[in-house]
């Protein structure tokens, strides 16, 4: 405690109420200019967004300690909350489309500086790439004449405002690669910098209100930080080929309807975060998932094939975000049993979607899991007996995987007995409460994974 009172009272508080008084003087300017219409509000809030963005990117170097920085983000934040809930603000908020960019931007700087601090370049790199690409690509996308304009999710982008974030984002990465890339060679490095490119620019496309000031400098410090990882592992080149080839077999399946095109590029995503952080055996059991599931739902009678555009971008996230969170989080913070939490997250989903795809060949109708009921084909919560024997074994297929690598053989029957229970709570769910169903998976996978906690503590215990 005598410590940490100490270690305040040396704290350059000076230097805090400096870049407090700046954000003051910065807001107050933008509302004046908003009030006598000096600038039009949309150019207004771009250079506010350049001008913190940098700031924020130098604030590694400038304060040896994150503390003061974080005070200083959590009361922008609380200040850009407060406004949006009572209209305030309104250079930030009124601008021509819904937005929480100023809402995202100081809890992505939050969630990077309270974890990865001493990562100082990485950070830097990562927000300056928010400061200057994001707002270039946005410019280009308003100030050309016929832009040629797509939609991958919600929100509308141009494809010269992608093309602008990608060249940016390069010609950063290359200035900063000497920092964050040091011990690459030229082809090595140069494979880094192209690929995160390409990511940063998928995250910055599927986007939507303002969600890239949070998804931009979150993608673009893993993979700096995932390019260093294969640099030790000597692996970048093999990586590069590998993700090549992962988005080659993903393009066809787009191509063949079983993906929409968010889909697509949300699983490209999520296959080079997975790969780089966790390696061929976080890839197996999401892939065995991916292709089975995929398989499956093409079974069967056209009639109960109703999905003309794919898995998309929820869909994407409900079956696999948890075991990416969980692949991510074991990387920082390597502990034995996170990949046994994965492995169940995984065998959840699986069982799940093996459950749906197999019970629709049921001659019989399903019965609701609670009351018996007869129920309509395709409701929520109902089951059949053939479903759950596909349930059984879609969460026998992942806990499989764990057998080839030699897991510990009553962790995989937890594995397993998790995520057939987690496909069951997912039809309890569905028929108890009015949730949206990719919101179901993702309670349904998080649940699996606690089950493994669960065990591994009890059993510990046990064997102390």
């Amino acid at each position: 405690m005598i410590d940490l009172i100490h270690y305040f009272k040396t704290i350059p508080w000076e230097l805090l109420g400096i870049f407090f008084l700046s954000i003051i003087i910065l807001i107050f300017l933008s509302e004046y200019s908003y009030r006598y219409d000096l600038l039009e509000p949309s150019l207004n809030r771009k250079i506010i967004h350049s001008m913190v963005g940098i700031a924020v990117s130098f604030s590694p170097f400038i304060f040896i300690s994150n503390i003061q920085p974080l005070i200083l983000a959590m009361i922008f934040l609380a200040i850009n909350l407060f406004s949006y809930k009572k209209n305030k603000l309104k250079s930030f908020h009124n601008i021509n489309r819904t937005t929480l960019g100023t809402i995202f931007f100081p809890l992505g700087f939050i969630i990077i500086a309270s974890l990865f601090w001493e990562q100082k370049y990485s950070i830097a790199c990562s927000f300056m790439i928010l400061a200057v690409s994001d707002p270039l690509s946005s410019l280009a996308g308003e100030n050309i004449k016929k832009p040629h304009k797509y939609n991958i999710w919600k929100d509308v982008k141009s494809y010269e405002g992608s093309a602008i974030m990608f060249l940016s984002t390069f010609i950063i990465l290359m200035l900063f690669s000497k920092f964050i890339f040091y011990q690459f060679d030229t082809l090595e490095s140069f494979l880094a910098i192209i690929l995160s490119c390409f990511a940063i620019t998928i995250a910055e496309a599927m986007s939507i209100k303002g969600s890239d000031n949070i998804s931009i400098p979150l993608t673009a410090f893993f993979f700096i930080e995932i390019f260093n990882i294969l640099n030790i592992k000597n692996f970048i080149i093999g990586f590069s080929f590998v993700i090549i080839l992962i988005t080659i077999v993903l393009f066809y399946f787009y191509k063949r309807k079983h993906l929409s095109l968010d889909g697509f590029l949300s699983s490209t995503l999520m296959a080079g975060l997975i790969l780089g952080f966790g390696g061929l055996k976080y890839v197996l059991p999401i892939t065995i998932f991916f292709i089975s599931s995929t398989l499956l739902s093409k079974t069967g009678p056209k009639s109960l094939n109703k999905s003309k555009s794919g898995r998309n971008v929820n869909q994407v996230f409900a079956n696999g975000g948890v075991g990416l969170f969980l692949c991510v989080f074991n990387h920082f913070y390597q502990t034995e049993v996170i990949y046994y939490m994965f492995l169940a997250s995984i065998a959840a989903a699986n069982s799940d979607t093996w459950a749906t795809e197999i019970g629709k060949l049921s001659r019989t109708r399903p019965k609701d899991i609670i009351s018996g009921r007869t129920l309509l084909r395709g409701e929520s919560g109902g089951i059949t007996s053939i479903g759950l024997l596909g349930s059984i074994f879609g969460s026998f297929v992942i806990a499989s995987i764990g057998f080839l690598l030699e897991i510990n053989i009553s962790y995989l029957i937890i594995v397993f007995i998790s995520g057939f229970l987690g496909s069951l709570f997912d039809s309890i769910l569905g028929i108890s409460f009015i949730v949206d169903k990719s919101h179901i998976i993702d309670i349904v996978n998080a649940i699996a994974a606690e089950i493994i906690i669960e065990y591994h503590t009890h059993s510990t215990v046990l064997f102390i």
